[in-house]
């Protein structure tokens, strides 16, 4: 189950009260935050508005305790804590990806906010055995939260719970067919689909057809879609669902009344 937002801020303020060292002075040394983002790749245009998004955060801590975000001990004695971000690129790889997670903890970061929900599962698993605090602000894949991780948190809603009013309304617009795509090489959007054709059968409305294709050194996102629209423009369905990135949306808007 996925631990939410009203549960999840008691939690780490339990988890900082952990870390706090016995004779610390009352003004200490700032928390670590380690973020890995996709800086350059193939990857680059996916969800960077997340390191934007603890950028944010930061400064608005900053602002509301300009001394420090302060944690209170089970003695009653309160200690101040800036913020450090050390943000790293991955290069759009997996591997990379894991390296400079594991980078950042062997170098003390307490915390790792994920900013790349493509490698979030195996970002959860590592950060969990490292025994550090998990923060995931973008992936909405159940699969990084069905572990039940102790560390591993999460703030965006499960794909689960987006598409089920979107089929209420079709239904009630008189909708009969639909169609739903998604990218198969972006594991968010894998989940996406997947749980889109689930809201669908839920809801008793028939997908006409299911279409996952693939963006590659191959194929570019504009000639996948063009593909796909292919497909959509012969078939009978009546709305899409699309669980695609926004490049490939504009490719669909062009290319879908080809």
């Amino acid at each position: 189950m996925q631990k939410r937002m009203t549960f999840q801020t008691g939690v780490v303020l339990l988890w900082l009260v952990a870390l706090l060292p016995l004779g610390s002075p009352a003004a200490s040394k700032p928390f670590k935050v380690g973020i890995v983002s996709s800086q350059t790749g193939g990857l680059k245009d996916m969800w960077n508005e997340g390191v934007a998004g603890y950028e944010v955060w930061k400064k608005k801590v900053d602002q509301r305790f300009p001394n420090g975000f302060p944690v209170t001990d089970v003695k009653g004695k309160t200690f101040s804590y800036k913020f450090e971000l050390d943000v790293r690129d991955d290069e759009s790889d997996l591997s990379k990806h894991m390296d400079a997670v594991e980078g950042l903890m062997a170098e003390g970061a307490h915390f790792i906010m994920n900013a790349q929900p493509v490698f979030a599962v195996e970002e959860s698993i590592a950060v969990n055995a490292g025994k550090r605090l998990n923060m995931h602000g973008a992936t909405s894949n159940d699969n990084v939260f069905a572990r039940d991780l102790p560390n591993v948190f999460g703030l965006a809603q499960s794909h689960h719970r987006f598409f089920p009013d979107t089929f209420k309304q079709f239904k009630a617009q008189g909708v009969r067919r639909v169609a739903i795509v998604y990218r198969e090489d972006v594991t968010e959007l894998v989940s996406a689909g997947a749980a889109a054709i689930k809201a669908a059968g839920d809801e008793l409305l028939p997908v006409q057809d299911s279409i996952g294709y693939v963006v590659s050194a191959n194929a570019s996102s504009a000639e996948a879609v063009k593909g796909v629209a292919k497909q959509l423009n012969t078939s009978s369905a009546e709305a899409l669902v699309a669980c695609v990135l926004t490049e490939d949306a504009h490719h669909f808007i062009d290319a879908i009344h080809e």
